[in-house]
């Protein structure tokens, strides 16, 4: 009997221990976005639990069509045993937005405080590399100077508002080039984020004792976060 309730002890004291190394854990998340002529792709990789679990988003393809954009969508991974390949074709237009909106104002409805409950949780997460480049040229000399100047403002605001919203742990970096002899125009970000697994369940613990319609905000999340319908 002694042998069993040492052998539970043993095993309880592991799961504690693991569970508190869990809530130490870092969420981490890189992003890069890239545009050339008429190119887009966006590369969304996330990390956690230590790297046991890893999940990566690409969307290769972005084609802004009228007022509606649409895009391809592959994403593979998750827990090790578990990683799994999808491919889809999404489509964001006015429907998407407008469900976008309606959800938006349920939350507001259903949440006291809800901006200041976001403002402060956007606050714990901590930015540690951003870099944003422009290569730019109209095939004009005057004029690409002036597009470079335009950009290089463009660079600094960008930065700026993310540091109102976010924890900058970096200095932001950048660069804008200029190309003199013909017509183009590229742009790649890149960003690295981060927060601790127990913040962030502590944010969404924070969040339910905000919320006072409780059947109303699970389904306007729900509608948030299902993402834009299949094309």
């Amino acid at each position: 009997m002694a042998f069993w309730l040492w052998l539970l002890w043993i095993a309880g004291t592991i799961v504690v221990v693991c569970f508190i190394a869990a809530l130490f854990s870092r969420i981490r998340v890189r992003v890069r976005y890239s545009r050339s002529g008429h190119l887009d792709q966006l590369v969304v990789v996330t990390q956690a639990l230590y790297g046991l679990f890893h999940y990566q988003i690409i969307l290769p393809t972005i084609v802004i069509r009228d007022w509606s954009v649409i895009f391809r969508e592959q994403s593979v991974g998750g827990l090790p045993g578990g990683h799994n390949q999808k491919k889809k074709r999404r489509f964001i237009g006015r429907g998407t937005i407008l469900r976008y909106a309606r959800a938006y104002r349920t939350l507001l409805l259903s949440t006291k405080k809800f901006k200041r409950w976001a403002r402060q949780s956007m606050k714990k997460v901590e930015c540690t590399r951003w870099r944003l480049d422009f290569r730019v040229g109209t095939g004009d000399a005057a004029s690409t100077a002036v597009v470079s100047g335009l950009l290089w403002a463009i660079s600094g605001c960008a930065s700026g508002i993310a540091g109102q919203y976010i924890t900058l742990k970096t200095s932001p970096q950048g660069q804008v080039a200029t190309n003199y002899s013909a017509p183009e125009f590229t742009v790649v970000w890149e960003a690295d984020f981060r927060i601790r697994l127990g913040t962030a369940l502590g944010v969404i613990l924070k969040l339910g004792t905000k919320t006072i319609q409780l059947k109303k905000a699970i389904r306007a999340w729900r509608n948030w976060l299902s993402g834009p319908k299949e094309a």
